[in-house]
């Protein structure tokens, strides 16, 4: 009896022992079947969800690559637009260049001619006191005083050809040839877009009311002092670039003097700009209504 209830139990154990390994190896399979059905699920997941995003991002290159194509046809117009304000500026400058020499040229004319009559006038005068002597002796000493006809050489023009290269470089420089305009125009490029945004309704301005024209004052400016031709087309130019300054024009006085038509703005004060002007020691002798008289030293005469 005590055998056979000792071997009893090992049996019951060793049944039970087999049908655990068996459910064990059930639950395995089923797990590891759990666990590759739902691996395909996830992957059959990212396909799609893979297709759903390339096609969101076709979308958004797509919108980017049109936004780029309209930036371009952008830059492109605004080059042109640039390109044509730059060559009617440099026109304009070329027609202000070539006023610049021709007033130089006629300011020379007027000078050689005014020195021809004054030479005239004292041949004139010599020849009428040298005839009146009957004495030979004295009349060969006088006729050896006979004065000399006045020597004409072309005026330094130097400073004015330098002026207006310089000049010509900065302006060559969109800022400048365009006074700010450049910057403004600049469009930068558009920032990429995912996806296309729908368009805002344009919103129209009034325009702003257009500013009266300003009607300029004229100043006559008579200038004494001054000789070379360089050195008044410098002065001429100065007077233009002062602030509120139009137009100058140059004409010769009956004198020797030099008269400078100033078109200003109203509000400015030629009789406290002209003595501002470097190198010349302008000086304000008198003031009338719509006539300044200035005293000036030419620096090209002190060679």
């Amino acid at each position: 009896m005590n055998d056979t209830a000792a071997r009893h139990p090992n049996r019951f154990l060793a049944d039970l022992t087999q049908a655990m390994r068996s459910t064990a190896e059930t639950a395995r399979q089923a797990t590891i079947d759990q666990c590759q059905a739902d691996a395909k699920a996830y992957v059959e997941k990212l396909h799609a969800r893979t297709d759903d995003e390339a096609a969101s991002l076709r979308k958004g290159a797509e919108a980017d690559v049109s936004a780029i194509r309209d930036w371009s046809k952008a830059e492109v117009e605004r080059i042109r637009v640039e390109t044509e304000q730059r060559i009617a500026r440099r026109r304009e400058l070329l027609e202000q260049e070539l006023q610049e020499y021709n007033s130089a040229i006629e300011l020379e004319i007027e000078r050689v001619q005014k020195r021809v009559s004054g030479f005239e006038e004292e041949v004139a005068q010599f020849f009428e006191q040298l005839l009146q002597e009957a004495d030979p002796t004295i009349f060969a000493s006088m006729a050896a005083q006979m004065p000399d006809p006045p020597t004409f050489a072309e005026a330094d023009r130097g400073t004015l050809a330098t002026e207006i290269k310089a000049r010509r470089e900065k302006i060559m420089r969109s800022e400048d040839l365009l006074g700010g305009e450049a910057e403004e125009a600049v469009s930068p490029a558009p920032e990429p877009a995912v996806e296309a945004a729908e368009p805002e309704a344009a919103v129209v301005a009034e325009p702003p009311p257009a500013p009266k024209p300003e009607v300029p004052e004229s100043t006559q400016v008579v200038v004494v002092g001054l000789v070379s031709v360089a050195s008044i087309a410098t002065f001429k130019r100065q007077l233009g670039r002062l602030p509120g300054v139009k137009n100058v024009g140059v004409s010769s006085g009956p004198d020797g003097e030099f008269i400078f038509t100033v078109g200003h703005s109203p509000e400015i004060s030629l009789s406290s700009l002209i003595p501002t002007l470097p190198n010349f020691q302008a000086r304000v002798v008198s003031e009338d209504e719509g006539v300044l008289n200035v005293s000036a030293h030419d620096p090209e005469a002190e060679g």
